[in-house]
């Protein structure tokens, strides 16, 4: 089962840090490190209720990450750095990691928490577990800014002083010798709410962790403001009761992080005693949540709509609904189904056979076209220097109307630009795509399997 990504570990000395990619060989480990990780990939592949890919895969005896990107640091202290396979800039790992950063902003699993441009720009030189913690630190001292929120609490206490009101069974009880005293309930005014008692246990756990001064500095500021407000003691049932009301919506970008940092949150984690902490991002997720953002924020034409309309692509014999369809992307317009997008994080490799799409996905996108009713769908990669252009296919077939896929090169680093891009491209094939329409209803063509110059059609 998933456990907190932050264990307690005082080791503050230097960390050794290995950074590599996606999908790259682990090279050059100490013998404990690699024994470490080893047998955490193996208890991964042995473990049959894990529903998460694995993060390492043991491939002719070496060690090969897939496709996370974040951290993992050993029980002995390295730290693994693991940065988009792709290139996200052409600056270098600096950059990536500002990009990649960039991503995350529009990530469902960070929830409300906030990367701004300037945050971005101040931690592009920390490791991505520092960079983590300062955005989470910035969050925290805003919050404080503008006040730690308050409750009235019930309190009973046997006081030299009347306070509040005098609760006579437990004074006559309590009080019957010493009559200097008064056994009294009153309200308290009090920071010690379950969400204050959860970030100071984020900041307490961090103080073990950190080794930048900046953040070093700030933790110990920070724990002095919240010096009146005891840590969580139990983090389950402070978590299940803190709430964010409207006297709270400065605590809307914090309590993510201490969910992410406490809990794992919208993370990648994974049980087991060979780790010492580990923050891992599933890039499928980013991607596709980074391409729907962007194609919400800098186009109006179409409606857009993550994950839904849901529909079937069959029904069985009792005329239930059989294989549920969820596309990443629909845009519609006027009520109609327009175009289908799926992003797919993974190099495309135009030189390869079917320019390296794989056929599943052309299938699924198949399936898309013919469900929605759309005549074209498209599978969104990332731009890289070998993609650049964008590429097209006609699926063709005995009586099948006219419907093409198209696989869009988008620059992760220039979402505006490539949105811009593809609302181009596509108005441009929706005209040519009408003309072919009527050119067809003139013509009569015989339904045969055809191949067109310039235009594979997937599987063959």
């Amino acid at each position: 089962m998933p456990t907190a990504p932050l264990a307690r570990h005082h080791n503050r000395t230097a960390p050794s840090i290995k950074v590599v990619r996606e999908y790259e060989a682990l090279t050059g480990l100490h013998r404990d490190d690699e024994r470490d990780l080893m047998r955490f990939a193996l208890a991964q592949s042995d473990d049959d209720g894990h529903r998460q890919p694995p993060v390492f895969v043991v491939r002719n005896g070496s060690l090969i990450g897939q496709n996370y990107v974040g951290i993992i640091e050993t029980r002995r202290g390295t730290v693994i750095e693991i940065l988009p396979k792709i290139d996200l800039s052409p600056r270098g790992e600096e950059d990536t990691r500002r990009v990649f950063l960039t991503m995350l902003r529009d990530w469902s699993g960070l929830g409300h928490a906030q990367l701004d441009d300037a945050s971005i720009r101040a931690i592009r030189r920390f490791d991505m577990f520092e960079a983590f913690v300062h955005l989470f630190l910035t969050s925290v001292v805003l919050l404080t800014r503008r006040g730690l929120a308050r409750a009235y609490r019930t309190r009973e206490a046997n006081l030299p002083r009347l306070r509040g009101r005098i609760l006579f069974p437990r004074h006559v009880r309590d009080n019957l010798v010493d009559r200097s005293r008064f056994y009294v309930g009153y309200d308290e005014f009090t920071s010690n709410r379950p969400a204050n008692r959860l970030i100071h246990l984020a900041l307490q756990r961090l103080t073990a962790l950190v080794r930048h001064p900046a953040n070093r500095q700030r933790i110990h500021q920070l724990r002095i403001v919240f010096s009146d407000v005891p840590a969580s003691t139990n983090i389950d049932h402070d978590w299940a009761r803190h709430s964010v009301d409207r006297s709270m919506r400065h605590y809307d970008t914090v309590m993510p992080w201490v969910g992410l940092f406490l809990f794992g949150h919208g993370l990648a984690t994974f049980s087991g005693p060979h780790l010492s902490r580990a923050l891992l991002f599933p890039m499928e997720e980013v991607f596709e949540d980074f391409v729907t953002a962007s194609v919400r924020r800098h186009q109006r034409r179409f409606a857009v709509h993550a994950q839904r309309p849901m529909r079937h692509l069959a029904v069985d014999d009792t005329e239930r609904p059989a294989f549920r369809l969820r596309p990443d992307i629909v845009l519609m317009e006027r009520g109609q189904v327009r175009f289908v997008l799926d992003a797919k994080w993974k190099p495309l490799d135009p030189g390869a056979p079917n320019h390296g799409v794989i056929q599943a996905d052309a299938y699924q996108l198949f399936a898309y076209g013919r469900t929605y009713g759309s005549q074209r769908v498209v599978l969104v990669y990332p731009r890289t220097a070998g993609f650049r252009e964008t590429q097209s296919f006609q699926f063709v077939g005995h009586r099948e109307p006219n419907l093409e896929l198209d696989c869009f090169p988008f620059d992760v680093a220039d979402a505006k630009g490539s949105v811009r891009e593809m609302m181009q491209f596509l108005a441009r094939r929706r005209v040519t795509g009408r003309r072919e329409d009527a050119r067809r209803a003139e013509v009569s063509v015989s339904p045969v399997l055809e191949h067109r110059p310039g235009v594979t059609a997937p599987g063959t």
